[in-house]
């Protein structure tokens, strides 16, 4: 039985649409504007109503196991117009452990222990407006962590990521991953998918498992192509290269080999 499963949806633009994928796997779904990638988080998400369709580690969403099934899964994006509500990132990472009723020293346990794991414990007494762009976004991230969620989904969030930030991030999300988090990330960008282990592409409202990027169908779809990535696909056409590179440096070294 897949971990995370869409059963036969039947919703607006998507028919007939099925997705599972199992714990532990971090998936990449590489989707242009006007996918469907949004609404498809929304449906995850239970924001649109849907019954039976999702289903996450066994618990059903519907009705009655809303609760459950949504406590299971943290998500991070740029879509909803999410804002901070609190001055203080302390306070920010506090707020949802207090709605899940938490009681006070194991909301501070949490809070130590994320923030030492992500490297925030500088900037947790910081006012949130005082930060850079990208720090913001990997504070959404960590938001979207702070419950320990089964279910973790990026909905084009690494996309905002300064180059450092990404790399710091994708490396700890691994980690993460590799202690049986399970990962989505809806992205128009492919440097963001370098750790994943299964990729897809959405379109149309039509999702396809794929096994070898088509540099030019995905440049056709507007998806942004990293130069690491396009020139590693050329020389792999060509026979130079057995895979494709998303960082610079692992490109260089390997030409020099």
């Amino acid at each position: 039985m897949a971990y995370f499963s869409i059963k036969n949806l039947n919703y607006k633009n998507f028919e007939n649409f099925n997705f599972e994928i199992n714990q532990g796997d971090f998936v990449s779904i590489i989707a242009p504007n006007h996918s469907g990638k949004t609404m498809l988080t929304k449906i995850i998400l239970g924001i649109y109503p849907t019954s039976d369709i999702c289903i996450l580690d066994k618990t059903k969403l519907n009705e009655k196991e809303v609760l459950n099934y949504i406590k299971k899964i943290g998500v991070a994006t740029n879509e909803f117009n999410q804002e901070f509500l609190f001055k203080k990132v302390k306070d920010e990472l506090a707020y949802p452990l207090l709605n899940l009723g938490y009681p006070e020293h194991k909301i501070n346990k949490q809070i130590t222990k994320i923030s030492k794991y992500f490297k925030i414990e500088k900037i947790l007494n910081k006012d949130i407006n005082t930060l850079n762009s990208s720090t913001k976004k990997k504070l959404l991230i960590i938001l979207a962590l702070i419950h320990d969620p089964k279910l973790l989904i990026l909905d084009s969030i690494l996309d905002e990521l300064n180059k450092n930030d990404l790399e710091f991030m994708l490396n700890k999300l691994e980690g993460l991953n590799k202690q049986k988090l399970t990962i989505i990330n809806f992205t128009n960008n492919l440097e963001t998918i370098s750790k994943s282990n299964t990729l897809y592409t959405l379109d149309n409202f039509k999702l396809d498992n794929i096994k070898e990027l088509d540099y030019n169908t995905l440049k056709e779809k507007g998806i942004i192509i990293p130069f690491p990535v396009e020139l590693s696909m050329k020389l792999k056409y060509f026979k130079k290269l057995d895979k494709i590179y998303f960082n610079l440096d692992e490109l260089k070294g390997a030409l020099w080999k």
